[in-house]
C-alpha cells in the first residue's frame, strides 16, 4: 500500500498529519512551514519541510531561529525524510540536540469489516468539554498549554472523530481520529491509568477503524514515540507497520 522507498508516500502522510494537527499560527518559507502553538506539542511548534528538499541555506536557518525566538519559543526543526540529508549535522554544529524521536506507522483497512459499532464507544464530530475533561483525567495537560491545545483541536478542518470508550458509567479510554482523503489518522490515544492492561485502547481503535471503513476510509496511520514500548506493542497487535522515522532537533 505504502512503501518507505517512495518519497511521495512519505510526503502524503506528512500532508495528512499536518492537516490533522493544525497549528494556530504559521509562516511558509521556501518549502518550509514554521508552526507556532505556544509550546504545546513538538509538531505544532517546529519548522517542517513540506516538500522534499535537497538543501537549505544558512539564511533560511537563521530566519527560522529568529522567528521562533520572536514567538518566545526555542528554535526547533522536525527532521523527516523530506528534510535535506545534511541538516541534522549542520544543526548539531549550531548547538542543536535531538529532543525526541518518533515512528510513523500505517496499515491498510482492506478486509476490515464495517461491522456494527461497539455500544460502549461514544463518538462525536465536535470537541466538547466532556471529552476534553475525560482526556485530561487520562493524560494531565498543564493549564498553560490548554488554550493552544483547544485552538488546535477546534481548528481541524478535515473530519475529526472524538471517541471515548465507557465502562461503569465512566470514560476509560479515548482517542481522536481524523478522516481525510481516504485515511484515518489516530491521535491522543489514551487510557485511564487504573484501567491499563485490559486492552481498552485496542478495543476503542478497532471500533474506530471499523467505523472509518463505513465512511469510505482505506488506510490508517499514526505517530508514536520511539521509546514508548507499550504503545509500540499495541500498534503491532493492531497490525500497523513502520513507514519512516522523524526527530526533533532543538536549540537550547
Amino acid at each position: 500500500m505504502l512503501s518507505p522507498d517512495r518519497i511521495d508516500d512519505i510526503a502524503l502522510l506528512e500532508d495528512l498529519s499536518m492537516t490533522a494537527w493544525p497549528a494556530p499560527r504559521r509562516i511558509i518559507h521556501r518549502g518550509w512551514a514554521l508552526y507556532f502553538a505556544a509550546g504545546h506539542t513538538g509538531r505544532a511548534n517546529s519548522a517542517n519541510a513540506v516538500v522534499p528538499l535537497a538543501q537549505v541555506d544558512d539564511a533560511s536557518i537563521d530566519m527560522v531561529e529568529s522567528e521562533y525566538r520572536r514567538q518566545g519559543l526555542p528554535p526547533q526543526f522536525r527532521l523527516t525524510p523530506l528534510t535535506p540529508p545534511d541538516l541534522a549535522r549542520r544543526l548539531a554544529d549550531r548547538g542543536y540536540r535531538i529532543a525526541s524521536e518518533s515512528k510513523v506507522m500505517f496499515r491498510s483497512l482492506e478486509g476490515v469489516p464495517a461491522c456494527a459499532p461497539d455500544a460502549a464507544v461514544r463518538v462525536q464530530d465536535r470537541l466538547d468539554q466532556a471529552w476534553m475533561d475525560a482526556y485530561r483525567r487520562m493524560v494531565p495537560i498543564p493549564e498553560a498549554e490548554m488554550p493552544a491545545l483547544l485552538s488546535i483541536l477546534n481548528g481541524i478542518t478535515a473530519r475529526p472523530r472524538f471517541a471515548a470508550l465507557w465502562q461503569d458509567g465512566q470514560p476509560v479510554a479515548a482517542c481522536l481520529s481524523v478522516l481525510d482523503r481516504g485515511w484515518a489518522g489516530f491521535y491522543k490515544v489514551a487510557c485511564r491509568p487504573d484501567r491499563r492492561g485490559q486492552g481498552l485502547p485496542r478495543r476503542l481503535m478497532t471500533d474506530m477503524m471499523a467505523r472509518a471503513v463505513a465512511e469510505g476510509v482505506v488506510g490508517a496511520y499514526l505517530q508514536v514515540g520511539a521509546a514508548n514500548a507499550p504503545a509500540l506493542a499495541l500498534y503491532d497487535r493492531l497490525m500497523f507497520r513502520h513507514l519512516y522515522d522523524y526527530a526533533y532537533a532543538k536549540l537550547g
